[in-house]
């Protein structure tokens, strides 16, 4: 019933127990497919010897493809598994994570029961202390709970539900649509073109109050300690207007929203919280790319939505304002 994507690279240390909790789900029938980028601290090999394990039958109804990715590329490894998936259902678990054992069991059953486009749950996201305990934090839906969605073309759940790998999603509406991942270098927010593609398609969708997905908060590698993410949002929106360039399949007043709460909240860190100025190579190349963005989509009347509240308009107005009087540029 279930395609279970695991895209790996370098994660010797966390990988053993990501696999464990996939390949003892109560979910009895799962394709594991893992895709990984060449890894060189002894990932590859703990991900031959459960290849080989599961091929004896150590874990019945379980099998594992192992596949190699020339490149180092979240999305890209992503999609080369999308491309090989043969179940009705497809999730992506994150290799440096874990998941509850009844996950998949009870998001494929209700997906079956609701004949669902995806489903979601909640999830904790969780830090190890230096004596191994861990301290976990759960995390709610921002989404309406436990009713049939007939619709998620909406800014709330566009800004806010933003992790893809919480869910199961029907394999058939993912290649009707051509929903894919951006195949930029690493794994940083490729996952924001992902759910910008299946909000605006989707249109029966559910979400469960359980949580069921543990996230690392602790790693230093994590995307989500990087300065670099107005790079990563760029890469996304180009993405995605590349995809749609005459803005007509896309539900794009969502989009908008979703970047605009990203700009706010990465500007106000980058200038005030770390007082990078904006002629770094953090913040130079990418913010008149996306002031530009928006003044269209603001002039074309795109963007605000009318859910959008007027103070984030006036925060983007402002933003972009004070960049072109900071840095004397013309956008």
């Amino acid at each position: 019933m279930l395609s279970l994507i695991l895209p790996s690279f370098q994660v010797a240390a966390y990988v053993g127990e990501c696999l464990e909790s996939a390949l003892n789900q109560t979910l009895s029938d799962i394709e594991i497919i893992c895709v990984d980028a060449c890894s060189e601290d002894g990932t590859l090999e703990i991900l031959r010897d459960y290849e080989g394990r599961a091929k004896v039958g150590e874990w019945p109804g379980k099998r594992i493809e192992l596949i190699l990715s020339e490149k180092r590329s979240y999305g890209y490894q992503v999609n080369i598994a999308l491309q090989k998936a043969t179940q009705k259902y497809v999730a992506i678990l994150e290799t440096d994570d874990f998941v509850a054992l009844n996950m998949y069991e009870q998001l494929v059953r209700k997906a079956e029961e609701l004949q669902l486009d995806y489903i979601r749950g909640e999830y904790d996201f969780f830090t190890t202390a230096e004596d191994g305990s861990r301290l976990y934090r759960h995390v709610h839906h921002y989404a309406p709970v436990n009713e049939l969605l007939t619709s998620t073309r909406s800014e709330r759940i566009m800004t806010y539900d933003q992790n893809l790998w919480k869910g199961i999603y029907r394999r058939e509406f993912l290649l009707e649509n051509q929903i894919c991942l951006n195949e930029t270098e690493g794994a940083a927010f490729q996952d924001i073109g992902f759910n910008m593609q299946v909000f605006s398609f989707a249109k029966r969708a559910y979400y469960v109050e359980e949580s069921f997905y543990r996230y690392r908060r602790d790693r230093n590698e994590s995307s989500i300690h990087s300065l670099n993410c107005f790079r990563f949002y760029v890469q996304e929106l180009q993405f995605l207007h590349k995809l749609d360039p005459g803005r007509e399949k896309f539900y794009w007043p969502g989009i908008y929203e979703r970047f605009a709460c990203a700009l706010c909240g990465e500007y106000n860190k980058a200038v005030n919280q770390f007082q990078i100025p904006l002629d770094s190579h953090y913040l130079a190349p990418y913010l008149p790319v996306l002031f530009q963005d928006f003044q269209e989509a603001m002039d074309a009347g795109v963007w605000p939505a009318p859910t959008t509240p007027a103070g984030q308009v006036r925060a983007i107005v402002k933003i972009i304002d004070e960049g072109k009087m900071k840095t004397k540029s013309r956008y």
